[in-house]
């Protein structure tokens, strides 16, 4: 069995182990999820050497659903330190339930490589979720343009000075780009300004590039240039946005009984306003709304 050196930074005190702890010949000293909170002891051990069984190499490795959502892509197995999540960053938590997972949305608060990742405790209708110790979840989040994935297990679940869990470090990451077109579904009242004047629609998909909207009447043609205004809520905060777009198709009803369905593409987008698009995007993506 192939022996690798653990390091002095690699074992914390009052966290559990995520791995066996083993001597020179490959016998467990310590068991995985055991707790150590004697400094002295471990700088003993420490000099005598402790060790941790080499992972085995996966001749190929179960892929995950990176983006929560069924989208396929190109999916990249990496590291998490490759990845950069970092403290403040949403992720998503969902449980390993194989017919009726649940899915909490925490934020990272740090990583202690390649031991633990800290994350806020899940809160579900204004309380804290129960987690236990050992609970496997997926962990989900976004890095950019690229959805990330990878498994883990709860270390340690505290509440002092405020609630927050360990979760094991992950040994790989998987991720995957996720198209600029990428398109959620929404349902966003929009005011639209037309040169006839003002209207109205719902805008019922949206992507960093353009939307969809219904609306009960015609409210523009093909290659008509409109002003949008909506409300969208990037990472907690409500914005009021207002776009420029161009009428790229228009579609109706032959009965003319439904709703009439405008295509735009946003043009003249500003760097606020396209972090802004992108961020509401790749939250809906997140939720799994797809």
């Amino acid at each position: 069995m192939p022996l690798i050196p653990v390091k002095e930074d690699e074992v914390v005190l009052g966290v559990p182990l995520p791995w066996n702890l083993l001597d020179v010949e490959g016998r467990v000293i310590f068991e995985q999820s055991r707790v150590l909170d004697s400094q002295p002891l471990l700088n003993q051990l420490f000099k005598l050497g402790l060790y941790r069984s080499a992972p085995e190499p996966a001749a190929a490795e179960e892929r995950i659903d990176v983006a929560g959502n069924g989208t396929q892509g190109d999916v990249q197995n990496s590291s998490l330190e490759h990845i950069q999540l970092a403290p403040g960053d949403p992720v998503q938590l969902q449980t390993m339930h194989p017919t009726h997972a649940e899915r909490y949305q925490v934020r990272m608060i740090g990583v202690h490589a390649p031991v633990s990742i800290m994350v806020t405790t899940p809160t579900h209708q204004g309380k804290l979720a129960f987690i236990k110790e050992g609970q496997q979840f997926l962990v989900r989040g976004f890095v950019g343009k690229d959805a990330v994935a990878y498994r883990t297990r709860v270390l340690k679940s505290n509440l002092a000075p405020f609630p927050y869990l360990h979760l094991a470090y992950p040994q790989s990451v998987q991720s995957m780009r996720i198209r600029s077109s990428a398109r959620v579904p929404l349902q966003l009242v929009t005011a639209v300004l037309t040169e006839q004047g003002p209207k109205s629609a719902k805008i019922v998909d949206l992507s960093v590039g353009g939307a969809r909207m219904a609306s009960d009447s015609l409210i523009a043609h093909k290659g008509d240039d409109l002003k949008l205004s909506f409300r969208v809520n990037p990472a907690g905060m409500e914005v009021y946005m207002t776009v420029n777009a161009k009428v790229r198709a228009v579609q109706t009803e032959q009965t003319g009984a439904g709703p009439v369905i405008t295509g735009v593409e946003f043009v003249e987008l500003g760097e606020q306003e396209r972090l802004y698009l992108t961020t509401v995007v790749y939250q809906n993506l997140l939720k799994d709304t797809l």
